[in-house]
């Protein structure tokens, strides 16, 4: 019995040993952000050591899995726990020179709308020390990225963008030394031209109700101020109209001797008019020098055009 448990230990140190020896050379992920917003996915692991079995847990759910390998055998498939989906592989005929494993899936909670924007966010996390990590991530054909400064677009900030010949937009990003359960969070905030567009039909839509609203108060401001003046107008005498009309056809002020010269009016006529419509809130006189005083319309006036 105590052989036995002591065969036990050793047997489960072994296991331990050699699980935590298990590391990949390279970490290979593509992913491809379709229209309607679902990700084709290709994964490629280069195992440092030749294994026969791999249990990989993902913190999201896939759908229609398929495996390849360089070596005789790949047989995956894939269960789905309350974090994502697990990928169970048994190989067979892995050797040192046989050693990628390769990948391809289908997510479709990846990608979120946020307004007029859209969001895709992934974590890779494994838990391998990696020594070469390269992730690169295709937005839509004429998608553009959502921040004017480019790399506030995508997380990590470190990562770099090219433009690829089907008008299509791709960020990549290369890390070296990734130790066992590092943060692989990556993350692209993008617009489609179609939402870009969007915005700026909304904008100019929106311009244009202010226009129309600025033009309209003009309008009833103008109105406003015709009907006071013919309102003004309306109970005034003729003389007193005269004087009104003059101070328009002046732009709405004059000087008193200017009013008594042009309207043949006695200068005491004019004093008692002047005095008149001051009572009555149509003038101000505002005096100018020694006794000589400028009258001023209070009312709204507009110059009359030729």
């Amino acid at each position: 019995m105590k052989q036995f448990l002591l065969a036990y230990v050793m047997f489960s140190l072994v296991l331990m040993g050699s699980a935590q020896a298990l590391s990949l050379e390279y970490y290979g992920i593509e992913d491809s952000i379709n229209a309607d917003l679902s990700v084709d996915n290709t994964i490629t692991l280069q195992f440092a050591e030749t294994v026969s079995h791999l249990d990989y847990q993902l913190g999201f759910f896939i759908e229609n899995l398929t495996a390849t390998g360089s070596f005789d055998v790949a047989d995956c498939g894939y269960t789905n726990n309350v974090e994502g989906s697990v990928i169970s592989c048994d190989f067979v005929g892995m050797t040192d020179e046989n050693d990628i494993l390769q990948l391809t899936f289908k997510t479709k909670d990846s990608v979120k709308r946020l307004g007029d924007r859209i969001r895709f966010s992934i974590n890779y996390g494994i838990s391998l020390p990696v020594e070469l990590l390269f992730v690169k991530v295709k937005l839509p054909e004429n998608a553009v990225l959502a921040e004017q400064i480019i790399n506030q677009s995508y997380f990590p900030h470190e990562g770099k963008t090219v433009l690829l010949d089907e008008n299509r937009i791709m960020v990549f990003w290369e890390q070296e030394n990734v130790t066992a359960g590092d943060n692989m969070q990556f993350s692209i905030l993008y617009n489609t031209q179609a939402s870009a567009v969007s915005s700026i039909f909304i904008y100019t839509v929106a311009a244009i109700i202010i226009i129309f609203m600025i033009a309209v108060a003009i309008y009833v401001k103008r109105e406003s101020s015709k009907k006071e003046r013919e309102v003004v107008k309306s109970v005034l005498n003729s003389d007193e109209n005269t004087i009104v009309n003059l101070l328009m056809e002046k732009g709405g002020s004059s000087v008193q001797k200017a009013l008594v010269r042009e309207t043949d009016f006695s200068k005491a006529k004019v004093s008692r008019i002047v005095k008149n419509l001051k009572q009555r809130g149509v003038v101000d006189v505002e005096p100018v020098s020694g006794r000589e005083n400028r009258i001023v319309l209070k009312i709204k006036h507009e110059t009359k055009e030729a």
